[in-house]
């Protein structure tokens, strides 16, 4: 996982050209995203970490997958992610880890994530835009997973899909670590390009 500080500058990089690209004012991109205005330039000058909650705010104002901000800009399409290049970032004081394992832009927009939840922690993960669909292994421990008003309880081995343009949580009940794959599926939006 990249350090913090250097996570946060390629965040803000990369947050800084797509606003450039589109020819967007720090207003502008408030209006858009929902994050303020201050927020946005702390991000982009490299001054603050944004939550992983932030992110999925920015990237769904954007119409840009989540895993765009977690890319290393000099590398180009790939077929093999090595750990070390699958960045990470931390939510809820390190309770909740999502790790970028690897995105696709054939036949179907995809990202495939990493997750690390603690025991007791429970995750809000804001709705990830109309036409996303997500899905959830569990490949240890448990988790309850809240989409709308319901509650679904996932033991070692489940697995889960739900529209996810719904707000959801996740949250592991147990007393040992839960960790699961994420599985996120974007529909073809005009004028988006994936990494």
């Amino acid at each position: 996982m990249l350090e913090p500080d250097d996570l946060s500058r390629r965040i803000g990089q990369i947050l800084r050209s797509l606003r450039r690209d589109r020819g967007w004012t720090l207003d502008k991109m408030a209006a858009v995203t929902g994050v303020s205005k201050p927020m946005l330039g702390q991000i982009e000058r490299g001054e603050s970490n944004p939550t992983v909650v932030t992110l999925w705010k920015i990237a769904a104002g954007l119409g840009v997958p989540f895993s765009t901000f977690l890319q290393d800009p000099d590398d180009p399409r790939v077929a093999i992610v090595p750990r070390s290049r699958q960045p990470g970032v931390e939510d809820d004081d390190g309770g909740y880890v999502v790790r970028s394992l690897v995105t696709a832009a054939d036949p179907q927009p995809a990202e495939l994530f990493h997750v690390f939840l603690a025991p007791g922690c429970t995750h809000r993960a804001s709705a990830h835009g109309a036409g996303v669909t997500e899905l959830i292994w569990v490949q240890k421990g448990r988790m309850d997973l809240e989409v709308g008003e319901k509650v679904y309880s996932l033991d070692e081995g489940d697995a889960a899909r739900f529209v996810a343009h719904l707000d959801h949580r996740y949250k592991n009940p147990g007393t040992e670590d839960c960790l699961c794959l994420i599985f996120l599926l974007y529909p073809r939006l005009p004028g988006v390009s994936w990494p």
